[in-house]
């Protein structure tokens, strides 16, 4: 604790790395059993806080989270002692408007699970599955160092398997933290839009099977709890793959950054070919019609006034993590946007949705 009180403010990030009792208190290892940890700065709005989770894929077989737990994806060991924030973590007030001076905290992943794990002993190949243990400790940790207990406002965003994780830990953040504004906004997040099926299902014109359970089983995924508890028998549906059936159960409003076609759903998880061909434009095209669908039905017509950006971009992350200077739509950044949406102004449009049915980026 007298580390982080004294150290908490520097030019850059500094790391802060879970100590062997820590580790043992909570659980918060990377992959290879390694303590997890957290980058930190301190801002002079000291009462204002975001959280960003890293992405990075995810691992589900022994040789992948083998492989995996050799690199920062899933090892502390090779960790910088410093790191320079970026987009919401930015101390630059051109690259970051609204959130500049707040307290900036930046959560690494290395566990492999989608931030969702809750493994305190290892799997069967000896790897350790806890991002969600590592965001417990995390605010375990601010909260005994001071100023987060008395937070009036707090952002968790993330990109891609971070986005995913931000789906997940809204709620949970907004339960420990009951005095302060909570909200979230994933970017490149939203995996996936119902239950789309594969590129080498829609050639077959087959229907997918239910995505998760694997996932939910060999992390031990802890999941938004209202979503879990009206699903007691099947709480994968409320996994990590299935945030377009989460979202009906938020009950903290987030602002939703993702692109109508996902770089990363279509060609790596779906398993699209990166061709030109006839039946890859088609399986593009089919994939951006589920993802508005689902993103109308979720987000647009959401009944706690979500915000959306979203894009029509053949793009995963790298034009949503930098969001005050983003592509505008409507006339407005993202990241004005999502300012304007966080304080509840409405004096900008907090429904960003470029109208094309074709990748126009």
């Amino acid at each position: 604790l007298y580390y982080v009180a004294v150290h908490f403010c520097s030019a850059e990030m500094e790391q802060y790395l879970f100590s062997a009792d820590e580790v043992q208190k909570f659980g918060a290892r990377c992959l290879d059993g390694s303590p997890s940890g957290f980058y930190y700065e301190k801002g002079s709005n000291t009462s204002n806080w975001v959280f960003y989770l890293e992405g990075g894929g995810f691992c589900d077989d022994e040789s992948s989270c083998q492989e995996r737990s050799r690199g920062h994806l899933g090892s502390s060991k090779g960790w910088l002692p410093t790191r320079q924030g970026s987009g919401l973590l930015s101390t630059d007030k051109s690259d970051n408007t609204a959130f500049f001076t707040w307290n900036h905290i930046y959560i690494p992943y290395c566990s492999g699970d989608l931030h969702s794990g809750s493994r305190r002993v290892p799997s069967q190949w000896n790897m350790f599955f806890a991002g969600h243990l590592t965001i417990v400790a995390t605010l375990e940790k601010l909260k005994a160092a001071g100023g987060l207990t008395s937070a009036l406002n707090i952002l968790l965003s993330g990109e891609s398997a971070g986005g995913i994780g931000a789906f997940e830990h809204v709620d949970y953040f907004a339960e420990r933290f009951r005095q302060a504004r909570v909200r979230a906004s994933p970017q490149g997040g939203y995996f996936f839009p119902g239950n789309p099926s594969t590129y080498a299902e829609f050639m077959k014109n087959e229907t997918a099977p239910p995505r998760g359970p694997e996932l939910y089983d060999l992390y031990n995924s802890t999941v938004n709890r209202a979503c879990s508890d009206a699903n007691p028998a099947n709480g994968y549906r409320c996994g990590p793959a299935n945030v377009g059936y989460l979202m009906q159960y938020l009950q903290t409003p987030v602002y939703v950054a993702e692109n109508q076609f996902d770089y990363e759903q279509i060609f790596d998880e779906m398993q699209c070919p990166k061709e030109q061909t006839k039946e890859v434009e088609e399986y593009v095209l089919y994939y951006g019609s589920v993802m508005r669908a689902s993103i109308e039905k979720r987000v647009v017509a959401s009944v706690l006034g979500d915000g959306l950006y979203f894009p029509s971009c053949l793009q995963h992350t790298e034009n949503l993590n930098k969001p005050f200077n983003s592509k505008l739509i409507n006339n407005t950044s993202y990241g004005d946007s999502l300012a304007d949406w966080f304080f509840g102004k409405n004096h900008l449009p907090h429904i960003l949705f470029q109208n094309s049915t074709v990748p126009t980026c």
